[in-house]
């Protein structure tokens, strides 16, 4: 097999290279090893060139895909830079991440996942593809329903992505009406805003929000149903004032948060380099005076998923998926 592939011209390998490894997920934190890509590596054991040609394009075109952001962290933080320079395509469950800095393992604060994205210099992802975390694990509450939202602005104003996917299971994100801070704004129009002042009004930067409308009947097959451009207002707004709701404020669906920096934006991480594992960062000291936590009016909210039943919930969660 050696020398067929090796008659082949240069760029004839790399694209073949390229192909093999642009359709290889590797999933970290499932709690199970995936066998359907083990044998798309098999190739770098062929010879010496094949192995020296083909590594180069394993990190640029595989996804990795994170059960949470703990795992994504105990990965990326386990490998050289270098390693982390090359890695384009990334899917993850945006959970919050703690930091036990107080030395008060019953306390302690925990911070958006956009944050994380700091502790990873030299990272610049084609894609990253975020999983709403706060949705879709039977919690009632409606902060949840805010910090949802703060997490999209917050990786918004982040770094490390060229184009950024957010997918929530459903709306309440901005039509709730649940808000006692009032902080949320008409989107996708202010969001695209912000970017584009980030960026520059002529850069193409972007943000859309689409949404899969959910059935209108119960023999409708899901995957059937394509999804369309959304807007909408904050909820607070339209309990104040329903005649500013538009005809898709009622839309009910997954939502999906489409965001893509300007031509010639910076966005690779500049980052903290602290060139420590997850799990010495995480309980030994480390702390950051401008991270913003996540707070509730009355609690730490998001500590209480990492404690108590919702951590129980969480756990079960990756037991049975």
């Amino acid at each position: 097999m050696a020398s067929t592939l090796l008659s082949l011209p240069l760029e004839l390998r790399e694209l073949i290279y390229e192909n093999l490894f642009s359709s290889y997920t590797v999933r970290h934190g499932f709690g199970r090893a995936s066998s359907s890509n083990s044998n798309r590596t098999a190739i770098l054991q062929i010879c010496k060139q094949i192995h020296h040609e083909a590594w180069r394009f394993l990190p640029l075109n595989i996804q990795f895909h994170f059960r949470g952001t703990e795992a994504m962290l105990e990965t990326l933080l386990s490998v050289d830079q270098p390693v982390v320079t090359r890695i384009r395509h990334i899917r993850v469950k945006a959970f919050p991440f703690p930091l036990y800095a107080n030395g008060h393992v019953d306390y302690y604060p925990t911070y958006y996942f956009s944050n994380a994205l700091s502790l990873l210099p030299g990272l610049h992802l084609e894609r990253l593809v975020v999983e709403d975390c706060f949705h879709g694990f039977a919690l009632l509450d409606g902060w949840r329903d805010v910090v949802t939202y703060m997490d999209i602005e917050a990786l918004l104003k982040s770094d490390a992505w060229k184009e950024l996917q957010y997918i929530t299971p459903n709306t309440d994100f901005i039509t709730s009406g649940y808000d006692h801070r009032r902080r949320r704004v008409a989107q996708p129009e202010n969001w695209n805003a912000l970017l584009q002042e980030r960026d520059g009004e002529t850069s193409g930067a972007e943000v859309q929000m689409f949404i899969t409308p959910e059935p209108s009947n119960s023999d409708m097959p899901r995957d059937a149903i394509t999804a369309r451009p959304w807007s909408a207002k904050p909820g607070h707004e339209v309990m104040q004032n329903f005649r500013i709701a538009g005809p898709d404020q009622d839309l009910k669906g997954e939502a999906r948060i489409v965001a893509r920096r300007g031509k010639k934006a910076r966005y690779i991480q500049t980052g903290l380099s602290e060139k420590k594992t997850w799990s010495q960062l995480k309980e030994k000291g480390f702390t950051r005076e401008d991270w913003v936590p996540y707070y509730n009016d009355m609690a730490d909210a998001v500590g209480w998923i990492y404690g108590g039943w919702g951590r129980r919930l969480h756990l079960a969660n990756m037991a049975l998926s």
